[in-house]
């Protein structure tokens, strides 16, 4: 199976949104309010030219993509460090290794080689069932918890070192 992977572009939003939006869809059922899960395709492309963004295609479709939001945007996370946003896998390619695939190559193409980050961060809901174990699994570390205004959970900030 032929996997490229590439930042997205503006010409991508569509395929991007359609994946975001399905994968978001899914977590609805848990007590947890991601700004994504009620993104439209305008937010998406207004996203898309603001915070790089990367994807992993298999036969050319995205299946899975990840999005750094940097220290000097408007989205900066808890450190001065790049920060993701908007990890997500298609939930109809799910449990098979895509995100970390995607997270391997964005950690040595980007972050090493082109961001020379000695580390990334990211956050997460409390609240999900899931989510915490598989980032940890990752190889992240918890280095903080927060409750954010106008948010249902407690984000859980991660850190993982950049090798």
């Amino acid at each position: 199976m032929q996997e490229t992977y590439r930042q997205l572009q503006e010409e991508d939003a569509e395929e991007y949104y359609d994946v975001l939006h399905r994968s978001y869809q899914t977590d609805r059922q848990y007590p947890i309010s991601f700004s994504a899960m009620d993104a439209t395709l305008e937010d998406e492309i207004l996203w898309l030219r603001k915070e790089p963004t990367y994807a992993l295609f298999a036969e050319g479709k995205l299946v899975s993509a990840i999005s750094l939001r940097m220290p000097w945007g408007s989205h900066p996370g808890p450190k001065i460090s790049p920060h993701i946003g908007q990890f997500i896998t298609d939930p109809q390619r799910a449990h098979q290794g895509y995100a970390r695939k995607l997270l391997a190559w964005v950690e040595q193409e980007i972050l090493k080689k082109q961001l020379k980050a000695p580390f990334v961060t990211l956050g997460t809901a409390d609240a999900h069932p899931w989510l915490k174990e598989m980032y940890l699994h990752l190889g992240f570390r918890i280095i903080g918890e927060k409750q954010l205004p106008g948010k249902k959970h407690k984000t859980i900030y991660f850190q993982k070192d950049v090798k």
